[in-house]
């Protein structure tokens, strides 16, 4: 999960457009997937709807994440430039305060092991 964290944190806009829409598709894609930063499908409206598409996502889509991150994908493949950009910053905003308001990063099993097993 801190790798996820600092792929988040590294994402920026580069000169092409298809390396950053792919940069986008391997940040936003397993931060979607994952349990652990969202326990429930509901929980991902959150961070999508703060993303601007052409086309509204749909609630039925947030039954399955596969076929949410589907449609993202599709949205972002289909978006131009500037609409790009907005969402690149729009997500990594959103997916950083969310990753810290559930405290995911500091939970690490080093560390609880570290904390259970000191001498403190």
């Amino acid at each position: 999960m801190k790798l996820l964290w600092k792929r988040i944190r590294q994402l920026e806009i580069k000169n092409d457009i298809n390396q950053t829409k792919m940069e986008l598709y391997a940040v936003l894609i397993p931060t979607i997937l994952s349990t652990e930063i969202f326990k429930r499908n509901r929980d991902i409206k959150e961070l999508v709807d703060c993303l601007k598409f052409k086309n509204a996502v749909k609630d039925y889509l947030y039954i399955s994440r596969t076929a949410l991150v589907a449609r993202i994908v599709r949205e972002i493949e289909l978006s131009e430039d500037v609409e790009l950009n907005e969402n690149l910053e729009m997500f990594r905003g959103k997916a950083l305060e969310i990753i810290d308001k559930i405290e995911i990063i500091d939970s690490s099993e080093v560390t609880k092991f570290i904390n259970k097993y000191s001498r403190n």
